[in-house]
């Protein structure tokens, strides 16, 4: 009988034992693993919004107007500001006695045309020079500008002689512009006079080699809009222009 005591008893004692042990050694496990909390992976700063339009102000200095007869002549240009096309031609800016001028000297002596855009509100302005000058007019509508006036041609005449440049005078007291046309000065060089006032302009330009018709070097450099578009039929009745990404014109006045 006290055999089977004993044996009950250190079957108890040996069942306790295993239980504490047990215990012990799950109390050691959880207490030994250290639990590093981990920060999530920072995610890289969000870039603040940038406009694809950066077209910054063309100051465009008083001067004495050049003469509009076709040819950039050594001095009159002098206190024009200069910008670039596409090619690294030449475009000059002044402005004198409420007028724009701009000239077009283009690299190499082959004959070029020329159109110079102006923007003034929801009217863009086309003013076109090659055999003939011309003006189109576009307003702005939905989802493009649509023709109001197409070209109506005139100024053929060329050279320098009485007749010719009466026919520009007129032309510029109808149009509110001048230049001549593409047969008369230098072949590559064009002159504008643009009757401007001081409201905000944006201007953008091309000019075009007599030998590439379809290819339209621009001003801006970055031009992609309908202002570089073929238009071998002539300016179609709807065309996409953009001038927030043209240049934005400043004139200043004789007492700035």
């Amino acid at each position: 009988m006290n055999h089977g005591i004993f044996t009950r008893i250190a079957v108890i004692v040996l069942a306790s034992l295993l239980i504490l042990f047990a215990s012990g050694c799950q109390g050691d496990s959880s207490s030994s693993i250290t639990v590093t909390p981990v920060s999530p992976t920072p995610a890289p700063p969000t870039e603040l919004p940038t406009s694809s339009i950066d077209r910054s102000t063309i100051t465009v200095p008083q001067g004495e107007p050049p003469v509009i007869d076709g040819t950039i002549s050594p001095g009159e240009w002098d206190s024009a500001s200069v910008e670039t096309f596409s090619d690294g031609s030449e475009l000059l800016l002044v402005n004198s006695e409420g007028y724009l001028y701009v000239g077009i000297r283009a690299k190499g002596p082959e004959m070029i045309t020329g159109n110079v855009f102006i923007n003034r509100g929801n009217q863009i302005a086309v003013l076109h020079s090659s055999a003939a000058l011309g003006t189109a007019l576009y307003e702005e509508g939905i989802e493009s500008w649509q023709q109001t006036q197409a070209f109506d041609w005139c100024c053929r005449m060329t050279g320098k002689g009485e007749a010719a440049r009466a026919e520009r005078d007129d032309f510029l007291m109808e149009e509110h512009w001048v230049t001549t046309n593409a047969r008369t000065g230098s072949p590559n060089e064009h002159e504008y006079q643009i009757e401007v006032s001081n409201e905000t302009l944006r201007l953008a330009v091309n000019y075009i080699k007599v030998s590439e018709p379809n290819s339209k070097i621009p001003f801006p450099k970055d031009l992609d809009d309908d202002c570089i578009k073929p238009t071998p039929g002539g300016l179609p009745e709807q065309l996409h222009f953009v001038p927030d990404k043209w240049a934005v014109i400043s004139l200043i006045d004789s007492g700035g």
